[in-house]
């Protein structure tokens, strides 16, 4: 199943996709009309509300009930958000893919190299990126984002995908130069906007194999990145089990996977966001997260 958070006649709340977000003819099923009350059981229509129920358990619960056809709204009624417009947590990996490493000629990291991506930077599809002036070079990065829907604490691997619940496009947009300059990820992964999210969470249940996902990149019609999570160095059971080790995951934390080789500042010139541009990240299963990118304040650093 596909949920989505969208805006309607002034009012966010939760629906199901039926389509891919990217033809006239998708719909939304509001879940918050009166057709669909039934459905959730009296949860708020709320997608962080339905991971901390239980995502599989909503969802067929939904299935079960039907998607009314007085609940269905056109595409273009609507605005999609992020479908997690602030999620918990963003646990996010650099480094994490076998060509990424290569390009850069470096040997793969011997544990997972994890940095902090702020709740504050996620926007949903269509919403612009926003790159203050003086800023430096900023990447696009195009990446599988998971969602943990079961808690827990030092997670073997063996049993690691069960707290898996979903799955989304994330655009992990980074401030190359400036991390370079601070020696850190903290400022240049985390300024306003650096978020893309979207267009909608998919259920692991309609996607499969994860560890088999095509993962690309556009900007303006050219593709720029070209991977696959099979080129993963720590796939999705060892990030769990890693990043549980001492601490415990909560439903509504998302980890974002790590992006595949052709970022901007390996490309001969540098390939550097520059206002006006469009970008297009994908994984297969998961639809086509567009944005556009502005230029707007400046930066003070």
């Amino acid at each position: 199943m596909r949920f989505v958070t969208f805006c309607h006649d002034g009012r966010e709340r939760a629906g199901v996709l039926m389509g891919d977000a990217s033809a006239a003819d998708d719909r939304v099923c509001d879940l918050a009309a009166p057709a669909m009350r039934d459905a959730l059981g009296g949860l708020a229509p709320d997608v962080g509300a339905f991971i901390a129920a239980g995502l599989p358990e909503v969802a067929a619960r939904i299935e079960a009930h039907g998607l009314r056809e007085a609940a269905l709204l056109a595409l273009d009624e609507v605005r999609l958000r992020a479908p997690v417009p602030r999620p918990r947590r963003i646990f996010a990996l650099a480094f994490n893919y076998r060509d990424a490493v290569r390009e850069r000629g470096m040997d793969e990291p011997a544990e997972p190299v994890l940095f902090m991506k702020h709740p504050e930077t996620v926007i949903g599809p269509g919403e612009p990126v926003i790159l203050p002036a003086g800023v430096g070079g900023v990447t696009y990065e195009s990446e599988l984002a998971v969602f943990i829907g079961r808690g827990g604490r030092d997670i073997p691997r063996e049993t690691a995908m069960e707290h898996v619940v979903g799955a989304c496009v994330f655009n992990d947009v980074s401030a190359s130069e400036l991390i370079r300059k601070d020696r850190g990820f903290e400022r240049g992964k985390n300024l306003p906007t650096f978020g893309p999210f979207g267009p909608y969470l998919a259920t692991v249940d309609e996607l499969g194999a994860l560890h088999d996902l095509a993962v690309r990149l556009e900007v303006d019609g050219q593709t720029l990145q070209e991977g696959n999570t099979a080129d993963l160095i720590f796939n999705i059971p060892a990030l769990v089990s890693h990043l549980s080790r001492g601490q415990s995951l909560e439903p509504g934390d998302v980890i974002a996977t790590g992006t595949p080789a052709g970022v901007a500042a390996m490309r001969s010139p540098p390939a550097w966001l520059r206002p006006g541009a469009t970008m297009r990240a994908s994984v297969a299963g998961l639809g086509t997260l567009t944005n556009p990118v502005i230029e707007q304040g400046v930066f003070h650093g």
